[in-house]
């Protein structure tokens, strides 16, 4: 599909066909000419048909990747130059309102998002632009009648208020699904803690796999969507927050966030291993391979990582999981399991973990050194694995214990 045959597309229309197109454009760093960033932004908003023309008098909302309190340099949320670079595009467009929208990981109040608004370094991306930042807690509630698990859906007011939503989203690795993209980052449009419920109620893997593409084409049909993803640094290993920063070198766009998640799963070789994907391939919104995405820009193919770190929680080759399940009320797949255990020598018994932990499972209990202090327990038994204490612990002391034995498995890639 060429550029010209996009942009005569309809913005209006939704694009879940298995030859929508996404945009790459390489770039390495943040650091270059602010206005280098600025041009590949305009190019990728104005090729899905994201003109000044159309944006004018509309209400923006713009949801950027804010899991947790982290500074830029972590790479665990989308960079503030990405979102100055965006915004300085929809100055220039008339809208009626732009808001940056985001419920990060734990209490969504306003006291939270202005903590996390600093630690972030958004508040200082948005001064100077017509832009404003969230601080309406309150949420409602939007129909899903194509979802497959669920069919309505908790959502923060100024997504459901927008008639434009930016998804822009941070490539980067996931202990619970795999790779965080376009398709996870809708996640947060869904309030605060009613997230852990979220978890609690589909805690079987597959379900929440699949909740996740009822969630995101749910929004896509609620409003026009663009899903702009941050992949010039990302995470690899232990992400979306307890990684360490890689380099992946773009910028992606594109109206289908399955077709996005495709290529961006072949730039961090594991296509074919996210089971989000996976799902929203069997719907057919997206085709089996990346290399059947139209692209529009850059060759990405010199931008594959072969070696980019999977999280603890990832099994190499195919995962011989699957069929447990269905064995012994799934006792035995939760035996085989990876499961979060804390780590000791370095909890300092915040007890954020517990918090955080959708089935309360996460116990404060005296320290056995001697020393009175509390930390951090996990009944193992009632953990139902969604990881969430790995991914809120601002101290990255919740490791992954994997099974001797799908560790053996994993070496040998079976």
């Amino acid at each position: 599909m060429t550029e010209t045959a996009v942009k005569d597309l309809p913005v209006t229309e939704v694009s879940f066909s298995a030859n929508a197109p996404v945009f790459v454009k390489k770039i390495d760093t943040y650091t270059c000419d602010r206005a280098i960033l600025v041009s590949i932004i305009t190019d990728a908003m104005e090729t899905f048909g994201f003109t000044k023309a159309f944006l004018c008098g509309k209400k923006v909302a713009v949801k950027p990747n804010l899991v947790m309190k982290k500074p830029a340099e972590a790479a665990a949320t989308t960079h503030p130059a990405i979102l100055d670079a965006l915004l300085t595009y929809l100055d220039s467009c008339d809208c009626a309102d732009i808001v940056i929208a985001e419920s990060m990981g734990g209490p969504y109040t306003e006291a939270a998002l202005r903590s996390v608004y600093a630690g972030c370094g958004i508040d200082k991306a948005v001064s100077g632009h017509r832009a404003r930042l969230n601080y309406d807690v309150t949420a409602g509630t939007l129909s899903a009648p194509d979802g497959v698990v669920s069919k309505m859906f908790d959502i923060i007011t100024p997504i459901i208020q927008a008639d434009v939503i930016i998804n822009l989203c941070k490539l980067k690795s996931h202990s619970l699904t795999r790779m965080s993209g376009a398709i996870k980052n809708t996640f947060g449009t869904i309030p605060g803690l009613t997230k852990f419920e979220y978890h609690a109620r589909f805690s079987d893997y597959t379900d929440f796999n699949r909740v996740l593409v009822d969630l995101s084409e749910m929004l896509h049909r609620h409003a026009v969507m663009l899903d702009l993803c941050d992949a010039v640094i990302g995470m690899e290993g232990n992400g979306p927050t307890g990684g360490v920063p890689r380099k992946i070198g773009c910028i992606l766009a594109s109206r289908n966030p399955f077709a996005l998640d495709t290529v961006a799963s072949a730039l961090l070789s594991c296509e074919h291993d996210v089971p989000m994907i996976s799902e929203a391939e069997s719907r057919g919104f997206c085709p089996h391979n990346a290399e059947e995405v139209p692209c529009i820009g850059d060759d990405w193919h010199p931008l594959v990582l072969s070696d980019f770190a999977p999280p603890d929680t990832a099994h190499t080759g195919r995962n011989p999981l699957h069929w447990l399940p269905k064995l012994f009320d799934g006792k035995l797949y939760r035996w085989f399991s990876p499961r979060p255990v804390i780590r000791t020598s370095t909890c300092l018994g915040c007890g954020e973990c517990a918090r955080s932990c959708p089935v309360h499972t996460i116990e404060m209990q005296k320290s056995k050194d001697g020393s009175g202090k509390k930390k951090a327990f996990i009944h193992p038994d009632a953990c139902i694995r969604c990881f969430c204490c790995q991914e809120l612990c601002p101290y990255h002391s919740v490791d992954i214990r994997k099974n001797p034995i799908m560790q053996l498995l994993s070496k040998l890639g079976l």
